[in-house]
């Protein structure tokens, strides 16, 4: 049974030998910073300047021509026809609602839910048509459907549209900078960690510790939240610089506030904690069990090879994070941290430490 007020001591102790690092403190907060904030303004300043934002029309055979004239109105009318059929007609000055048009020539009209087809039409107004094989000049409409479509000098605007170059990019970037935001609390551990118990016993500090009456769970659990929580600060603190200056540059390019999403989110609340604790715990069993901090810290490169096989696998395009899989990866990095940590407290012997390590 862990006395969490026992453990709460000796992380207090370590954090307080921790603030004296000013050298580490300062790498700790710069290199998430760094990865998290600088980088990715590089990537994206010049992204939203140079990637064309309009979303084209996904119709078949779309070809525009031209603009609609900034003096454009609407077309005056003096009939209305509904809920008809026309084939070969002439038709002008008419509002045409809920009618089929074929081979007619349509000139200055408001159509409202209408099907034209091989058709021309010309200074008119439409809305909620569908247009096949037509040729639109000089006019204006919304909530259009078709295919095969001129449109000359015109202000056509369709249902169906495709996403924007710098729509199908930012899914993409947001992944691999979400994955700097996973990799930097998995790294930072290996900084802290691997120095929690070597480090002390090189220093002649950790014997005083390891005779007190904290039990090897209560010991170990103070080491890890030591380590856990800076490594955690600065990756939030980085996170929530990073989002804010992103939302900063993006939101006049795309119209509002795309971050944090649903999937940065469950990311930095269940992924980034999990692989930083994976990390830590790791750190601390190799720092448990050699005599020298190099040594440390070079082992404690490899314990976040499971961070590293995820990332590979986004950078590859083999893994999308979405919501499910970002659970589907905490659930495995948390059962990793459960079984490291018993597997830590199993190994761990304060005699060995005392007696064995010279």
């Amino acid at each position: 049974m862990i006395r969490w007020k026992n453990a709460w001591i000796v992380m207090r102790k370590d954090l307080a030998e921790f603030k004296k690092q000013k050298f580490v403190i300062g790498s700790i907060v710069a290199m998430p910073i760094f990865l998290g904030v600088v980088l990715p303004l590089v990537m994206f300043v010049p992204m939203v300047t140079m990637v064309p934002l309009d979303r084209p029309w996904d119709i078949n055979g779309l070809l525009e021509i031209g603009n609609l004239p900034d003096d454009a109105t609407i077309p005056w009318t003096n009939k209305t026809i509904q809920n008809g059929s026309f084939d070969s007609t002439i038709l002008n000055h008419t509002k045409i609602q809920n009618t089929s048009l074929t081979h007619c020539i349509i000139d200055s009209c408001i159509l409202e839910n209408t099907t034209i087809q091989d058709s021309t039409i010309q200074k008119s107004v439409l809305h909620d048509s569908i247009l096949i094989n037509v040729t639109v000049i000089r006019a204006e409409g919304a909530s259009l459907d078709g295919r095969n479509i001129l449109a000359i000098s015109s202000d056509l605007r369709f249902i169906k549209t495709k996403p924007s170059e710098i729509d199908q990019v930012l899914p993409m970037m947001f992944n691999m900078i979400l994955m700097i935001f996973i990799i930097v609390p998995a790294t930072l551990p290996t900084i802290i960690a691997t120095y929690s118990i070597v480090g002390e016993k090189n220093n002649r500090s950790l014997e005083p510790l390891l005779a007190t009456p904290t039990t090897d769970g209560e010991l170990l659990t103070g080491k890890i939240f030591s380590s856990f929580v800076p490594s955690m600060g600065a990756t939030y603190l980085a996170f929530t610089l990073g989002v804010v200056l992103l939302d900063i540059v993006l939101i006049p390019k795309v119209g509002y506030p795309i971050l944090p999403n649903l999937t940065w989110i469950l990311s930095m609340l269940l992924l980034a904690p999990t692989a930083c604790l994976m990390s830590v715990l790791a750190c601390v069993l190799v720092s448990s069990k050699v005599s020298d901090v190099r040594a440390a810290q070079q082992l404690g490169g490899f314990v976040i090879m499971p961070v590293v096989l995820l990332m590979l696998g986004v950078l590859a395009g083999f893994i999308f994070l979405s919501p499910v899989m970002i659970f589907i990866f905490a659930g495995l990095y948390g059962a990793l941290d459960v079984g490291l940590f018993l597997f830590a407290k199993a190994i761990f012997n304060r005699e060995a430490i005392l007696t064995k390590w010279s």
